[in-house]
């Protein structure tokens, strides 16, 4: 079955939030989410963790369950993700809401103990190393603490690296429409990135220290953390 291409962000946007709103989502299953991050990632005992672009939420429900005693906060552009989330945590306005985190990251620096951004918008793009998205990877890593991981998950299958899925081939009606701003110069679709693409970025900011890398099942998985003088 074919899938609408948008001609601008705005209609892909709202074609967004009705995605979630009707209650299709990425269907992502709690136990896979609880099992993915109990076993992937290294969850504080306590803090603030923050689910950057956190769309429905299901991935800060498997925060949830691994640790209640976690503050967890979500951003997303769209507000259907952010309305099913609110749901699916029982939370509230202060806690998720809709953001646009390539432009401004609202929250206080050192603030947070664990950041995990599975997929953001913002890794879709080819060139990711241009100096205003280094910026804003820069500004995402100034809110961690100084014991903070950041963490960035972002599928890519190795016979399909350096090239751009088709905008028809999207899941996320987001995706299906090609947009370009300062920090972003987005084709549409997906870029699917190799080790160095993925990496390069991390490596040029200034405020930011690589830990660990690794692809497994067809995911890159990137473990940051903001550089301590």
């Amino acid at each position: 079955m074919s899938v609408p291409v948008y001609k601008n962000p705005k209609q892909a946007l709202k074609a967004t939030d009705q995605f979630y709103a009707n209650q299709a989502g990425f269907q992502y299953t709690e136990e896979l989410v609880t099992d993915w991050t109990r076993k992937f990632v290294n969850i504080p005992a306590k803090g603030n963790v923050l689910d950057l672009c956190c769309g429905d939420g299901i991935w800060s429900r498997g925060f949830q369950v691994n640790n209640p005693q976690l503050d967890l906060y979500g951003v997303d552009i769209s507000e259907g993700g952010i309305e099913k989330a609110k749901r699916l945590l029982d939370t509230d306005d202060e806690h998720f809401f809709v953001c646009n985190v390539e432009v401004e990251l609202p929250f206080s620096d050192n603030f947070f103990d664990l950041i995990f951004a599975r997929g953001p918008g913002l890794y879709n793009q080819h060139s990711m190393d241009r100096p205003q998205t280094i910026r804003v990877i820069e500004q995402w890593h100034n809110k961690l603490s100084d014991r903070g991981l950041f963490y960035s998950i972002f599928a890519s299958r190795p016979e399909v690296m350096g090239t751009y899925t088709p905008m028809k081939n999207v899941k996320l009606p987001y995706n299906r429409s090609p947009r370009k701003s300062d920090t972003i110069d987005f084709s549409g679709g997906k870029y699917h990135h190799t080790i160095q693409s993925f990496l390069t970025p991390f490596w040029k900011a200034s405020n930011v220290e690589v830990k660990k890398y690794s692809f497994f099942n067809n995911l890159h998985v990137l473990i940051t953390r903001k550089k301590v003088d």
